[in-house]
């Protein structure tokens, strides 16, 4: 092994531009960030190749005099904090100072900025050494270009996308910070084509709804419900909106701390516990959540690229989820029913036994000459229900217990086991007494996966059949999901659609497959608009992969339902034809489909073991 030795600034520079810069999206997103900062009024962004070529953000901000120039790209230079108590209560979007000189290392990069109009400065830097240093003519304001990203780091440069990939990352940037500043303009350009422009408005509720039209249309922003005012004091506040059920159709969620926009798995498990609670579904809608507190509230020195945050108070967390259960149940038209107090003293619950009358069941667990039992505490039989039914007996089943049935285990290995149907748990689980246990069937997930099965079958054919719609359906859009669109529209016309590009960002559903409704089709389009992975090379895979989605989305929305009761035929024929499918056990998203609570388990839990 060599010594021991110091790398040099270089080298060190290089490498932590790794964990800051990925793509061109991370240099736009510091850029912009820094223009924030600078409390500029209008950020424009111009991108070549997708930004692999070049990227220029120009901004009306404060601006640098020279000096600050040249020493904001030395790494970890910086005027948003001087101390360990300025970390701690951190108010701005950029601190760590490395921004700047992270992109310079791997970039060339030309700088011009003014503090004051016409007295300007420039600066050119390539792979982290200053080319040149000048006066120069510039309005208030800083105008940077990044040209040439990774050009000395050939390996980091072939792990980029293509262009269309990269543009839409990077816009997507954009559009996030477009969402939180309503207030700001903001503008996106690619190769003198406009892809993105907002115009300023107030920096209110009205002001945020008016943002997430010029940026989603006027269908979202008119589904929208804004989270009581209730929620906001003094010392923080929670705003923002959620969409009704047809906003579920594409996944626009956008959660914002102080304005920065974070990913947390908490916040999003919250939002997703709280639409199954009060939905009793899981079509999540759209959400614009944006909570703001005390900058010594929050950690957001916990992530390299500031985009995660850590909550001191996770009591905070737990009101955030009774803002959205309460938003929630706004949408499905309920509101909470005023509180009062009870008129008279409230009726004792009554117990009725396994039969005959509540005394008598009581007094035969009664130990004889037992003191401890009052007789008089027994009590009283419940009123008749109706006219079959005697006070104090238990209610009689719907159905009687039928024979063990006979079903495979599994479609591929043949076994056969006997199982008895016991019934169903409140209209959402199946309940099978088996030779080893006690089985749980999901009936959604179980109807799910046989659904699954047949569309995928059905959609195998060399190219699926459609059917033109008489009058187009016409899509509203962000510029990111019309451009994805426009990616995969030789895919979608593979699997049965035609879209045409309108004016905008609107897009024209012209024909879908002859499976699918207009609805399903709808959904299934908007859904792919707003999804995230990456788009294959490999036409037959990405046609493959499309092909599950459209599978499982029409599965999913056509299955039964939780809290739908169902006959015993009709449990049986869903139990016998699920042992039979492919993959019983798992449904297209991977959730599971039985869970078994075997005997030894069972009786381990009673002390019996």
């Amino acid at each position: 092994m060599p010594r021991i030795h110091l790398l040099d600034d270089r080298l060190i520079s290089q490498i932590a531009a790794g964990e800051v810069v990925e793509r061109p999206a991370s240099v736009v997103k510091e850029l912009v960030e820094n223009s924030i900062d600078a409390g500029a009024g209008s950020v424009r962004v111009e991108l070549e190749v997708g930004g692999k070529r070049r990227i220029i953000v120009t901004d009306d901000g404060s601006g640098m005099d020279a000096d600050d120039a040249l020493l904001a790209f030395d790494r970890h230079a910086t005027s948003k904090i001087a101390s360990f108590e300025d970390l701690e209560q951190v108010g701005t979007l950029g601190f760590r100072g490395e921004a700047l000189a992270t992109i310079a290392a791997v970039a060339r990069v030309e700088l011009k900025t003014a503090a004051t109009a016409g007295d300007g400065h420039l600066v050119r830097v390539e792979g982290g050494r200053v080319r040149r240093s000048e006066p120069v003519a510039h309005p208030r304001g800083t105008r940077i270009e990044v040209a040439s990203l990774f050009y000395n780091v050939p390996a980091r440069r072939k792990f980029l996308k293509r262009p269309q990939t990269e543009l839409r990352r990077a816009l997507e940037v954009v559009q996030g910070y477009a969402l939180a500043h309503p207030e700001l303009r903001f503008q996106v350009l690619h190769e003198g084509r406009t892809l993105l422009e907002t115009t300023p408005s107030p920096d209110d509720g009205e002001g945020l709804r008016e943002r997430i039209r010029q940026v989603f249309g006027g269908a979202l922003s008119a589904r929208l419900t804004e989270i009581p005012l209730e929620f906001v004091s003094e010392e923080d506040a929670i705003s923002g909106f959620v969409g009704n059920r047809d906003t579920s159709r594409g996944r626009r969620t956008f959660l914002y701390v102080n304005r920065r926009l974070v990913r947390d798995r908490i916040l999003l498990a919250r939002f997703y516990r709280s639409v199954r609670d009060e939905w009793k579904g899981e079509e999540y809608p759209s959400l614009f959540l944006f909570l703001d507190l005390p900058a010594s509230e929050i950690d957001v020195n916990v992530h390299p690229q500031k985009s995660e945050v850590r909550f001191r108070d996770l009591a905070f967390i737990d009101r955030v989820e009774e803002a959205l259960r309460t938003t929630l149940a706004l949408i499905r038209g309920e509101e909470p029913a005023p509180l009062s107090s009870p008129s008279r003293e409230p009726v004792a619950a009554v117990w009725e036994g396994l039969g005959g009358e509540v005394a008598d069941s009581a007094r035969a667990f009664e130990a004889p000459g037992d003191p401890g039992v009052d007789a008089g505490a027994v009590p009283a039989a419940a009123a008749p229900v109706d006219g079959d039914r005697t006070a104090g007996t238990i209610a009689q089943a719907a159905f009687a217990p039928p024979e063990p049935m006979q079903v495979p285990l599994s479609g591929r290995s043949g076994k056969v086991r006997s199982f008895r149907l016991l019934g169903q748990y409140k209209g959402s689980l199946i309940l099978l007494e088996g030779p080893d246990g006690l089985y749980l069937i999901d009936q959604h997930v179980a109807h799910e996966r046989l659904l699954y099965e047949r569309m995928r079958r059905a959609l195998e054919g060399e190219r699926a059949s459609a059917q033109s719609l008489i009058e187009p359906l016409l899509l509203e859009l962000s510029a990111a999901e019309a451009m994805r669109l426009r990616e995969m529209t030789p895919l979608l016309e593979e699997c049965g659609f035609s879209l045409s590009p309108m004016s905008g960002n609107t897009v024209a559903l012209t024909a879908i497959p002859t499976i699918l409704s207009i609805d399903q089709a709808e959904g299934m389009v908007q859904t792919l608009a707003a999804s995230e992975g990456e788009i294959e090379s490999d036409v037959a895979e990405s046609r493959r992969k499309l092909l599950d989605a459209l599978a499982a989305s029409m599965a999913c929305r056509a299955a039964v339902k939780i809290h739908h009761p169902m006959s015993v035929v009709e449990m049986q024929r869903l139990i016998s034809e699920l042992f039979q499918a492919e993959q019983p056990y798992a449904c297209p998203h991977g959730r599971p489909v039985v869970l078994q609570m075997g005997d030894v388990e069972l009786e381990r839990r009673f002390g019996r073991r």
